[in-house]
């Protein structure tokens, strides 16, 4: 009876060693799945800063959602997944909600689309930009011809006149009018 007992306190012993490294391996396993989560929010975070400065929407093939071709799937800047079916229900899920490996596919597909735009965006802003200087610079001409008028008109008048060439000194140096005003009588 006492091998019995023996066989039987080594098997328990492997069964807790065994369960021991089980719980070993699920916690690591846990925690992994804990910072994919968290690594997941910085990337949505992070990118929707991003798409949503640039307010682009992106349409994504079809394919990487195994839909047929006449699904329309869109990535919007807020970063979600519009998907129109043929029927035309419509589906809405936040990027964040779909699998790593389907993550990666969205990504991989709409981050050079997202580029050109970025480019074709920059180039309009340099043309907005080269037009407003010009217009600019134009007007900027018609305040300097207008203010060196101004000054010319102000001296020559009080060089005519002997007065002082400051206006504001001129108001303080006239003389108070009488009043007009007839007195009350009580």
């Amino acid at each position: 009876m006492s091998a019995n007992h023996e066989t039987e306190t080594k098997e328990f012993d492997e069964v807790l060693k065994s369960t021991d490294l089980l719980v070993d391996e699920s916690v690591q396993i846990y925690e992994l799945e804990s910072e994919k989560g968290n690594v997941i929010d910085e990337l949505y975070n992070s990118l929707k800063v991003i798409t949503e400065f640039l307010g682009f929407s992106i349409d994504l093939p079809s394919k990487v959602f195994n839909e047929s071709e006449n699904t329309k799937i869109t990535l919007t800047p807020s970063l979600d997944i519009l998907i129109k079916k043929e029927n035309g229900k419509i589906e809405q899920k936040r990027l964040d909600e779909f699998s790593t490996k389907k993550i990666a596919q969205i990504l991989k597909n709409s981050i050079m689309p997202i580029i050109e735009l970025c480019k074709n965006e920059k180039i309009v802003q340099n043309q907005n930009i080269t037009f407003l200087k010009a217009v600019t610079g134009k007007l900027d001409k018609i305040q300097k011809i207008n203010s060196e008028n101004i000054k010319s008109e102000t001296s020559a008048d009080s060089k005519t006149r002997g007065e002082p060439n400051n206006l504001s000194q001129n108001n303080i140096m006239a003389e108070p009018r009488e009043s007009t005003k007839t007195p009350e009588v009580s």
